[in-house]
């Protein structure tokens, strides 16, 4: 979370229980110059009383630091991350003496200032498995982050049922494009904040380059459009490929791409998800939008889309130590 110097908040840490307590917390670390680490302690009953009243039955700490033009902290590394698109890593020292400390593992393999092989190990373990953990250190604990760039979305037909699924993967942040060899639906005015692109089928994803961290809706509802754009997406790194449409349909696509001679293996297929989306129920454009979006945020994080109230493990990913 950010607190910009009107006291605006950009980002939220606890959903709004912490964040009123924090502002006041911020005006010090202003006024300082100094990080510091706040706790807060949920465990006790009292807490509901004489505390903030979370009753979460948790403990939370948070790195408060300054930045300014002078001392920007990371935000200039996680920029040129993002700008690149690739993933890194950050160790943030939570203990004096190496309070607010942070180091940096490139995406090009590349340390800034690692003090010891543990911390060098650990932040590229994590890199590798995509999350972070807390490690333990002769100088207190150390928070490892990995930063990830935006999940790129690549949305295949720009007809009015593509609208709802671009605003609620921009509202995610995600970076969305779309494509449609129609020029009436093609136009960026219908699809503020993505990039849009008129162009055939048959050529689209040559035109995008999909790649490994890119995930695609196939909405053409335009059968040989989707046979042509299966043929190149099933190929491809993508980790996610949506299908609209029935079953039906889309055994028949594949099997016509078999019989043309598009050879497609038992991985390729398990990257399609035809029909796409989870089983939300509900009719109309936007709630098949969220059952897309949905679906796609759950394999992108490697879960299932289950009812959180039957999951066994934290709802959480742990950061152990």
């Amino acid at each position: 979370m950010l607190v910009l110097p009107n006291d605006e908040m950009v980002g939220l840490i606890s959903g709004g229980c912490l964040e009123g307590d924090l502002l006041e917390h911020a005006f010090r670390i202003r006024a300082s110059g100094d990080p510091a680490l706040v706790r807060y302690d949920a465990t006790s009953r009292d807490d509901v009383i004489w505390g903030l009243g979370l009753g979460c039955a948790g403990v939370v700490d948070v790195l408060l630091e300054p930045v300014s033009r002078a001392q920007p902290g990371p935000l200039p590394t996680l920029a040129a991350w993002r700008n690149a698109r690739k993933m890194g890593a950050l160790a943030t020292g939570l203990a004096e003496p190496w309070l607010g400390r942070r180091w940096a593992l490139h995406p090009d393999g590349q340390i800034d200032g690692a003090p010891d092989d543990k911390i060098g190990a650990a932040l590229a373990d994590c890199l590798q498995a995509g999350r972070g953990r807390r490690i333990s250190t002769n100088n207190g604990h150390v928070a490892i982050e990995v930063a990830r760039p935006p999940l790129h979305l690549v949305v295949f037909g720009a007809g009015p049922d593509a609208m709802p699924v671009a605003r609620l993967a921009l509202e995610l942040g995600w970076e969305v494009e779309l494509c449609d060899p129609r020029p009436a639906y093609a136009q960026p005015e219908r699809f503020p904040g993505a990039q849009v692109h008129c162009v055939p089928a048959e050529e689209a994803v040559a035109k995008i380059g999909v790649c490994e961290d890119t995930h695609v809706i196939v909405m053409t509802h335009h059968y040989l459009h989707d046979r042509s754009l299966l043929a190149d997406l099933l190929p491809s790194a993508t980790p996610y490929i949506g299908l609209l449409g029935p079953k039906r349909r889309a055994e028949d696509l594949i099997a016509e791409l078999r019989d043309l001679g598009v050879t497609t293996s038992e991985e390729q297929l398990e990257r399609l998800h035809a029909p796409a989306g989870l089983d939300l129920g509900g009719e109309g454009p936007e709630a098949i939008a969220l059952s897309l979006i949905g679906e796609i945020q759950a394999v992108s994080e490697g879960r299932t889309g289950g009812w959180l109230r039957t999951r066994k493990a934290p709802i959480h990913d742990s950061m152990p130590s």
